[in-house]
Formats: structure tokens, sequence, C-alpha cells
């Protein structure tokens, strides 16, 4: 069945001690990353959350965000007032100011500045993501000479082609020089603490408990005497790991029916990334002489 809830690795952390009444706790740090580690053997997309940012390309390229495990799509928004760009670049860089001070004094107690500053960044990113219509996605680049890799006179001015974007060591870079590009990317989520957030359903939580147990006996760590071996814990992750993937695969009846409405269809459509693929799921619907679905004019 689809999973929709989460829960916290704190929950995971707690069922290792009820189950097995281990002997110490020295190993709960490390639990926490092999939990990411597990989710990220398990690979399914229901483990993660979607989320949207705007970054600023200064010189060709932008960072990615620290939490991007892939991305979905890129895009610009040319509509958006130069004020709300300015401001946005001001909120950006007092934020850079601020992460500069804690990183010569993290003693500082700065959160209720980063918790100002974060909120009025979210409400003007949401100015760039409100209206999907003023949204230009950007195209992959393709050229072996990209305009974001240079050096001082031998940018390609001349060439001819559209804006594109190209990802490579934690960098975007783009066909421009400078600007905003409207980020959607998928991340795993997390909870106040920053610790991860394991999808809710027995599958997941008894993966956990596997992989954790047997990080625990890799280490050489006997957490507690029942007899069982690296061998054994290691085929019971395998099993609940495969489990806990086609659990999280498996759609519910309003995605069953987004991908019949993908697959039915007379007429191909072959621009669904220039609209953010929007229409994805709706199903074709064809009128002789006048527009589809897309709202494209067609004459049959």
């Amino acid at each position: 069945m689809a999973i929709y809830k989460t829960t916290s690795s704190k929950s995971i952390i707690r069922k290792v001690f009820r189950d097995i009444n281990p002997n110490n706790d020295n190993w709960i740090d490390d639990a926490i990353e092999w939990i990411g580690e597990a989710l990220e053997h398990i690979g399914a997309s229901t483990q993660l959350e979607k989320k949207v940012c705007v970054l600023p390309i200064v010189d060709y390229k932008a960072v990615l965000p620290a939490d991007l495990y892939y991305v979905n799509q890129v895009a610009v928004n040319n509509a958006v007032a130069p004020s709300v760009e300015t401001e946005l670049d001001e909120l950006l860089s007092q934020t850079n100011e601020i992460l500069g001070l804690l990183e010569s004094n993290p003693d500082q107690d700065l959160t209720y500045q980063m918790r100002e500053l974060n909120s009025r960044i979210v409400v003007l990113e949401n100015i760039y993501m409100n209206n999907e219509t003023l949204l230009t996605p950007l195209q992959y680049c393709t050229t072996n000479f990209p305009r974001g890799l240079h050096c001082d006179n031998c940018v390609n001015e001349s060439a001819k082609h559209k804006e594109c974007y190209y990802i490579e060591a934690d960098w975007i870079k783009t066909s421009f020089a400078s600007g905003k590009v409207c980020l959607s990317y998928m991340a795993f989520p997390t909870d106040d603490d920053c610790y991860p957030l394991v999808p809710d359903d027995i599958s997941f939580r008894e993966a956990m408990f596997w992989y954790i147990y047997k990080k625990i006996l890799l280490g050489g760590e006997v957490p507690v005497n029942n007899g069982i071996d690296y061998v054994f814990a290691e085929q019971q992750w395998k099993y609940y790991c495969t489990q806990a993937r086609n659990a999280a695969v498996f759609p519910d009846i309003d995605r069953y029916e987004s991908f019949m409405n993908q697959w039915v269809r007379l007429i191909p459509n072959i621009n669904r990334h220039s609209y953010a693929f929007e229409n994805l799921g709706t199903r074709e619907t064809l009128h002789r002489g006048s527009t589809n679905t897309y709202g494209i004019w067609k004459n049959f």
C-alpha cells in the first residue's frame, strides 16, 4: 500500500533499545548516519520530499543546496520585478554574513536573526514560484564548450544557443553570467533536530533496525548475547530492504489513474518539459478542429 506519513529516526533508535536491550549506547550517534545510509540503499522516491528554491547566479554558476538529492527541473522567471531581485540579493548577503560570524565563533546564538531572514527569503522566493505560467524551464546543456566553462578572453560570445544549464562538482552552471534560477529538487526530510525522517511503514522500520544491528556487529561489538551473527543480520536487512522498496513504490488509486492517463494516448505530447510536466497525468481529450488537452490548436 502507499506510504504517506513519516516518523523520526528517534523512534527507530527506541525500537533498537526496546527489541534487543543493548549493553551500551555508544552506537547512537553512528545510528543516525546508518539510517541515512539505509534510506539511500532503499532508494525510493516516497522517502524524499520535493523542495523549491531560488539560486543567485554569479559568474555563470551557483552552489547547489546542501540537502539536494536529485534535481527535478530548473527554470527562470523573467517577469519578477527588479526590486524583488535586489531585496533577495540583500537578504542572501546578510545570511552569508551571519554564517561567517558563526564560523568564526560557533557559540553565538543567532537563531532569531537567521529565522527572520529565512522567513523573508521564503516570501520572496514564493514570488518567483507562485505563477507557473511565468516560469520558463531550462534545457540541459549538451555542448562540449558551455559558456559556464570559460577563461579570460576565450568565451564564445558568438555562439548560437538556447539558455541552458549543467551540473558538476556541487555547482549548477548556466549559459548566462548572472540572474536567478528556480530549482525544483528532491531532498531527504528531517525533523526539528535534523534527524532523518523515515517513512512510517513496518517494512522501513524493520529495515532500519537490521541495518543498525548489522553495523554494530560489523564494528566488533555484540550488543546482546542472542546468537545472532552478522550473516543472519545481513540476510534480514536484504529481505526488509527489498520489502520496504516494494512497499514504497506501490501507488494508490489516484496515482494509478495518473499513470493510466500518461500511457493511454493517441497523440504523444513532446512539449511536456516546456510546461514543467503540469499536464502529465491529465487524460487526453481530442477535439477535431479545435484545441486539444494542452491548449494547442490542432486541425486534424
